[in-house]
């Protein structure tokens, strides 16, 4: 960093003393770290009328009484919502959704508690936006549906098996549909809403959706390398051994460095330990497992 002295020594005794934070500004930084003693904490919304405000600093959305999102933005982008998050297929049953942002996330989580299950036909999540020539990803498994053009995007995290449905409207826009309830009788449902920079990759937001789908947690193995997700880890079906499955999902090839929580004796196949890490190599979109001895 090339500054006057004394303005580095400012710089360094503010941050220091919590005045102020670092924040990535990169298209990677939609799961920028919580570095305050607020993180995780909801975020306390604002009245606005008939609409509820929420504003974390990383994320604002604006909702109805009924939970339509009217407005859902970043610092530096704005995602382009007609309306979006209208659930259908309730009939009368009673239930109760709730909105919530959270210090350091940058994801809107939604909760819906079904309380008596009256249901008229399936239940669905139906979303409207304005985004001109979109495109499409989604997740491994059906766990979110990533829409952007050359201005914004903006994912939607839903539970693994999820079936979407995407329609280009004829005045312009899209209507993208989620499908993420079974005829089954679960009564607690999530999901999430985050806005993102286009041309964020694939693996950052498979990272995103781990944050808002299982939280903080322990790993026994992990990758630095947001294109190599971890998707299984357990125990082999004979012996004392653990079974670890990886993608690539950026679409190329490339090294795989597994970093392990414990301290491995042996791994099997092409690959090697070195160090607290397994070493390989892994194809465009290739799927790896390993079976390790401890």
């Amino acid at each position: 960093m090339h500054a006057p002295r004394e303005l580095i020594e400012r710089l360094r005794i503010a941050l220091a003393g919590g005045q102020l934070e670092l924040v990535e500004t990169s298209t990677g930084a939609i799961l920028p770290r919580a570095r305050d003693a607020h993180a995780g904490e909801p975020v306390v919304p604002v009245r606005d009328g008939d609409e509820t405000l929420l504003d974390n600093g990383l994320l604002r959305a604006r909702a109805g009484d009924r939970g339509v999102l009217l407005e859902l933005a970043s610092p530096r982008t704005r995602v382009p919502v007609s309306q979006a998050n209208l659930v259908a297929g309730l009939g009368r049953s009673s239930s109760e959704m709730s909105i919530e942002l959270r210090g350091g996330e940058p994801f809107l989580r939604i909760a819906l508690s079904i309380h008596r299950r009256r249901l008229w036909g399936r239940l669905r999540l139906e979303n409207w936006f304005a985004f001109a020539d979109a495109r499409v990803r989604y997740g491994s498994d059906g766990r979110f549906a990533a829409l952007e053009d050359d201005r914004a995007g903006c994912a939607i995290f839903a539970a693994p098996g999820t079936t979407w449905k995407l329609r280009t409207l004829s005045r312009g826009g899209v209507h993208l549909r989620c499908e993420p309830f079974r005829e089954r009788d679960e009564a607690q449902l999530a999901w999430a809403f985050a806005p993102f920079e286009p041309g964020i990759s694939t693996g950052v937001l498979e990272a995103a959706w781990d944050a808002f789908a299982r939280g903080r947690r322990v790993r026994l193995f992990r990758s630095d390398d947001p294109a190599i997700v971890v998707d299984a880890c357990r125990p082999a079906p004979e012996g004392s051994d653990v079974l670890v499955h990886v993608r690539e999902v950026d679409g190329a090839a490339r090294p795989l460095h597994l970093q392990c929580g414990a301290r491995m004796r042996e791994v099997d196949g092409d690959a090697r330990i070195e160090g607290e890490a397994i070493v390989s190599d892994i194809d465009a979109f290739g799927e790896r497992e390993f079976r390790v001895r401890f």
